[in-house]
């Protein structure tokens, strides 16, 4: 068994590299979060939405690692609470968004820091993927070598580097769809009310998936 220096087995690693391109590239929330910045914002904005996501994936995988997530998992008040953070923050982007469209100019969001940051709180407040990283990760760790701890770290921050370049992808093309669109004689307002109905939407699928999950788990009456 080949092992790399950091410990994890080639055989597996390679295999998560597949796996993890294979679950990167299928469209997510992400990636129409990504879209809508770059579409409204330009490429650049987008790729700096890419890197506070990948930032946030790295905490995801830090907090996979030490055991935190578990810990967040065993608390569903504490799974509804982010998830309820999260749809608030996107209807409050979609919002904001939608009120530049009615000024006078609809001026994009060009600070370097806004993108980054918005990009990370969206992220940070999606609690699946918390669930995700602590069953996916670990079905690639060999307990018979020891060091899963190093193990689920190498493994987590190579699905953040593959889910980066992935997510740059997507946000190279919503750059570019909004280039052509700019073109094709769409003002910044139009761009913006896009923009913001699609943040809206992501926040209105979360707490749909939040009530539909709430009211699986509720008791049947006597």
């Amino acid at each position: 068994m080949v092992v790399l220096m950091l410990g994890v087995p080639m055989e597996a690693y390679g295999a998560f590299l597949a796996a993890s391109f294979v679950i990167a590239v299928v469209p997510g929330a992400d990636h129409v979060y990504l879209g809508a910045v770059a579409l409204r914002n330009g490429r650049r904005a987008g790729v700096v939405a890419a890197s506070g996501m990948a930032v946030s994936m790295t905490v995801h995988t830090l907090v996979a690692v030490t055991g935190v997530g578990a810990v967040v998992v065993a608390l569903p008040a504490a799974l509804v609470t982010i998830r309820l953070v999260g749809a608030g923050y996107l209807v409050y982007l979609g919002m904001g968004a939608l009120r530049r469209a009615d000024g006078p100019d609809a001026p994009p969001v060009t600070a370097t820091g806004r993108n980054f940051w918005r990009a990370m709180v969206v992220n940070l407040t999606n609690p699946k993927i918390v669930i995700f990283f602590i069953a996916f990760l670990p079905q690639f760790v060999d307990t018979t070598i020891g060091h899963s701890a190093v193990q689920l770290l190498v493994l987590g921050l190579s699905f953040v580097v593959v889910g980066f370049l992935i997510d740059t992808v997507y946000a190279l093309l919503g750059g570019l769809v909004g280039r052509l669109l700019a073109r094709r004689g769409k003002n910044a307002r139009a761009l913006a009310m896009i923009s913001g109905i699609v943040y809206l939407v992501l926040g209105a699928l979360v707490l749909a998936s939040l009530l539909i999950d709430l009211l699986a788990v509720r008791p049947e009456p006597f």
